[in-house]
């Protein structure tokens, strides 16, 4: 999916530009609701986790899982402006004439935009650098095979070779604009592709397969116990 949503963007912007901006990008468009579903994916495998937290030793898993979950939940809402363009209401005049986009959400506010917006896309966009594809190509190098919950959180927390696509694409997306804009040039037709949404597709789908490798793999495992308090 991580090429993909790259390569069908491109494919429809090939046949035209309409049918590109009906159908994939906006805030109704097929980008924008699959990142938000695989945001909700998240939202529920990582409190599914919690509740199983008493299988795993660490007990950072608990608190780990949680704040992911509420990160996760945090970061649906703020894509879908929670509920404002499914639902078809305006937001308040006030929230309105404050965000870029005239939008319901606290990410557009220039106010909370650096600590919302910026912030959290330079965090997650690490996260994928570092956790996403370096981490999992030197683990498979050493031989490891998956998480293990026995001990410390260094035995879990690393994602797996499933997460490599996702953040491969999530870390490059937007070098192309960036280059282009670098040279003072216009990014080439085809490959305007509005980079930060299909960014936000990346890390959406990439916390989604992290949170649901570790979840299959913590079911796998029942047998695992919990340190005595």
């Amino acid at each position: 999916m991580p090429p993909g949503v790259v390569a069908v963007q491109i494919l429809f912007k090939a046949v035209g530009e309409d049918g590109y901006r009906r159908w994939l990008r906006g805030e109704l468009g097929v980008v924008e609701n699959l990142t938000v579903l695989f945001l909700a994916v998240s939202v529920v495998t990582a409190l599914r986790m919690f509740l199983l937290r008493k299988r795993v030793a660490s007990p950072l898993f608990g608190p780990f899982v949680l704040v992911m979950a509420l990160g996760c939940f945090f970061f649906a809402g703020e894509e879908a402006s929670w509920g404002q363009h499914w639902a078809g209401f305006e937001p308040p005049e006030a929230v309105a004439r404050r965000n870029d986009q005239g939008e319901f959400n606290l990410h557009n506010d220039p106010f909370f935009e650096k600590v919302l917006d910026q912030l959290p896309r330079n965090l997650l966009t690490a996260a994928a650098l570092i956790g996403g594809i370096a981490a999992p190509l030197l683990l498979r190098r050493r031989g490891r095979p998956g998480p293990r919950f026995e001990g410390g959180p260094g035995g879990w927390i690393w994602p797996t070779m499933v997460c490599l696509p996702a953040a491969v694409v999530a870390v490059t997306v937007t070098l192309p604009e960036k280059l282009f804009e670098a040279l003072d040039r216009e990014v080439p037709y085809l490959i305007d592709i509005s980079p930060g949404e299909t960014k936000e597709f990346c890390l959406g789908l990439f916390l989604m397969c992290y949170l649901v490798t570790l979840h299959r793999a913590l079911k796998a495992q029942p047998q695992a116990r919990a340190e005595p308090s």
